[in-house]
């Protein structure tokens, strides 16, 4: 497995085995994975070059050799997981927080192919904050 491939399956698959955090702001998977190409590169060589690329095997691996990771590893990982964690919660909540939102300004708008996330987007003056944070933290503005 080369290093490339052990961070690309890393960033792709950790958002989903990740129980909720909260930040500011989350990251996107591009930036998720330089950080952690950054930080952990040298430490994903040397203790999981042999993990599987699936099931987030690679996340696991850096979690059960956490006491032997360098500092910045570990400060990355755990900033990094915790951002991917917040965007992915707010994905699978975004539908049920924006759904007055979604009655209010976008009644009339077909649901598929991100009309009602272009309907809230264009109504952001009247939208509720907490539907306006929920399309931030998801990545999508």
């Amino acid at each position: 497995m080369t290093i490339r491939s052990a961070l690309a399956a890393l960033s792709l698959l950790a958002a989903a085995s990740l129980p909720s955090a909260a930040s500011a702001q989350t990251l996107s998977f591009a930036e998720a994975y330089d950080r952690i190409a950054k930080s952990c590169g040298s430490d994903i060589e040397r203790y999981c070059a042999n993990a599987a690329l699936g099931g987030g095997a690679v996340k696991a691996c850096l979690d059960r050799n956490a006491a032997k990771l360098s500092a910045g590893c570990k400060s990355a990982a755990a900033e990094t997981f915790q951002s991917l964690r917040k965007r992915a919660d707010a994905q699978a909540a975004a539908v049920k927080i924006c759904e007055r939102d979604i009655g209010r300004f976008c009644s009339g708008v077909q649901r598929h192919d991100g009309h009602i996330l272009q309907c809230l987007l264009t109504s952001s003056k009247v939208v509720s904050n907490p539907c306006k944070q929920v399309i931030v933290d998801a990545g999508w503005n």
